[in-house]
C-alpha cells in the first residue's frame, strides 16, 4: 500500500519586501479559513503588493530550499504535498501570493494570540487534512501541537548528527531533506536513500505510528 507523505513547513517572520507583477491572488487555499484570513490580512499586512510565499519568506529554511530554481515538476510535488503554517492564513500553499506581513504568532487577535486563535481551527480540520497520510513536520513540537496528529497514519521525524553531536537548529537540514525527497520522489519506504552533502541515513527507527530517520555526517561540510 502506498502512503502519501504530507509535509508541514515553517513560517518565517523574516520576510522580503519584494513585489512580483504577475503574481496571482491564490492565497486563500482553504475555504474554511478564508473568512478569517481575509480579515487578518487586511489588518496585519504592511504592504498590499504581492509575492510568492517561497520568495517572500526569508528564514534559513526557505533561503536554503531555493524553490525558485527547482524544475516545475519538483515545485509541483512540494506544493501539492505540503502546507505552510502562517499566523495570518493558518495553513497556506508554498506558491501562494501574499503581501508583506512580518508578524509574530504572539500577535494578539480577539483577546488571544494568533497561535491560540488558529489552534482551535487547525485542530478541527486535522482529520480532513491528515487522514490517510504520514505527516512529516519540519517544524518544532510547539507548532506541531496545533494539530491533532492522531488523525494521521503516522509521523516521520528527522534527527541530524554532525561528528556525533546532534544538530540543534536543523532548518537548513530540513530544507535539504525536503529537496532530496521531492527531486528523487522518495516515498515512505525509501527514506533510507536520503543523502545530501555528506549526510547519510544511519538508521530508520520504526515505532508504533512513527518513523525516526537518523542522519549522520562526518562534518566535511559546514551547513
Amino acid at each position: 500500500m502506498l502512503f502519501m507523505l504530507l509535509f508541514l513547513l515553517p513560517y518565517s517572520k523574516k520576510q522580503n519586501p519584494i513585489t512580483f507583477k504577475n503574481c496571482a491572488e491564490n492565497r486563500f487555499n482553504l475555504d474554511e479559513f478564508e473568512p478569517f484570513s481575509r480579515l487578518l490580512e487586511r489588518d496585519l499586512s504592511l504592504n498590499p503588493t504581492l509575492a510568492p510565499l517561497y520568495r517572500r519568506f526569508g528564514n534559513s529554511f526557505w533561503e536554503n530550499l531555493e524553490l525558485w530554481v527547482m524544475p516545475p515538476n519538483v515545485v509541483k510535488h512540494i506544493v501539492d504535498n505540503s502546507w505552510v503554517l502562517s499566523p495570518i492564513y493558518g495553513l497556506i500553499k508554498a506558491n501562494a501570493c501574499i503581501p508583506y506581513a512580518p508578524i509574530d504568532w504572539r500577535e494578539p487577535y480577539k483577546d488571544k494570540s494568533l497561535f491560540d486563535f488558529w489552534k482551535n481551527h487547525i485542530r478541527n480540520l486535522s482529520e480532513k487534512l491528515l487522514k490517510g497520510k504520514w505527516l512529516v513536520p519540519f517544524v518544532s513540537k510547539r507548532y506541531l501541537s496545533l494539530f491533532d496528529i492522531s488523525s494521521a497514519e503516522g509521523i516521520v521525524k528527522f534527527e541530524y548528527y554532525r561528528k556525533e553531536a546532534k544538530v540543534k537548529n536543523p532548518q537548513k537540514h530540513y530544507a535539504y531533506t525536503l529537496r532530496y525527497i521531492a527531486e528523487k520522489n522518495i516515498d515512505l519506504f525509501q527514506l533510507h536513500r536520503i543523502n545530501f552533502y555528506d549526510y547519510k541515513v544511519h538508521e530508520v527507527v520504526d515505532k508504533e505510528k512513527e518513523k525516526l530517520v537518523i542522519l549522520k555526517s562526518e562534518g566535511k561540510y559546514e551547513l
